[in-house]
């Protein structure tokens, strides 16, 4: 429940206070009501909208609070700065821009023979999985296989520990 409460010096403006009982200040809400809308526009998670957020308000020379009132602003069909809006489009394709997987130095390589048996029982366990959806056994045998990938190969995602096993023994 939030209740409006008059500032100490007699300010015209008022801060809200949240169920916590903390104040906040009408800024402080901007800027998480301009998270909210990026994480909804973006689509991004909380961190992701925040760093987004002050990317642009750095890119743009902007106050982050600035920005978050302009973010508000679009959000009212309002126009806002041509700056500020480049600047919010180019800090959310700098986050939806994947990448490149750090490759500092020589990094060990698993035997060839592993990376092929390991790709063998990733290659059934999908073909189970596709076979029978529903079977759990089926399910963690597919997902053992993915994990196995990523740890053989270095590789945090699975899809690019898929690509470079193949790559890997294909070469």
């Amino acid at each position: 429940m939030t209740a409006s409460v008059p500032l100490a010096r007699g300010d015209e403006a008022r801060h809200r206070k949240d169920e916590t009982g903390a104040a906040q200040s009408p800024s402080d809400r901007a800027v998480r009501c301009a998270v909210g809308t990026l994480m909804a526009t973006a689509p991004a998670s909380a961190r992701e909208a925040e760093r987004i957020l002050a990317a642009a308000a750095a890119r743009a020379c902007l106050p982050e609070t600035v920005l978050a009132g302009a973010v508000l602003d679009a959000a009212r069909g309002i126009p806002v700065p041509a700056g500020a809006e480049r600047a919010l489009r180019q800090a959310v394709r700098a986050a939806r821009t994947p990448r490149p997987a750090p490759s500092s130095g020589p990094y060990l390589l698993p035997l060839r023979e592993d990376a092929e048996k390991a790709l063998g029982r990733h290659f059934e366990a999908r073909l189970r999985l596709t076979a029978a959806p529903a079977d759990r056994e089926a399910r963690g045998a597919f997902e053992d296989s993915l994990f196995t990938l990523c740890v053989l190969m270095g590789r945090p995602c699975p899809a690019e520990a898929l690509h470079e096993a193949v790559q890997y023994t294909e070469s």
